[in-house]
């Protein structure tokens, strides 16, 4: 009884992990509105309508102009990750 007690326990553990660290992350994918190098700020327009971010590294932000068609992949620590136009860049920092 003990070995059932504790293999649902497991289970339960890695199960959870598992959903949790699906839901550690969010992609939002649009069109850049607005990008401001200086600030590292970006607007993306999306379906539901515009998304602002926050960059620490500002070098993400370089090469996005207006009209792009981006991915934000914001990870769990609340760094983002910028991928489209085929290339896809570090996390920042």
């Amino acid at each position: 009884m003990k070995k059932i007690g504790l293999a649902m326990v497991a289970f339960m553990f890695v199960v959870g992990f598992a959903l949790s660290s699906m839901a550690a992350r969010e992609i939002v994918a649009g069109t850049v509105e607005k990008v401001d190098t200086a600030k590292g700020h970006l607007v993306v327009k999306t379906a539901a309508g515009p998304r602002e971010f926050v960059f620490k590294d500002l070098t993400q932000l370089k090469d996005l102009k207006t009209g792009d068609k981006v991915d934000v992949t914001i990870m769990e620590d609340g760094t983002g990750v910028i991928s489209g136009q085929g290339t896809e860049q570090k996390p920042g920092k």
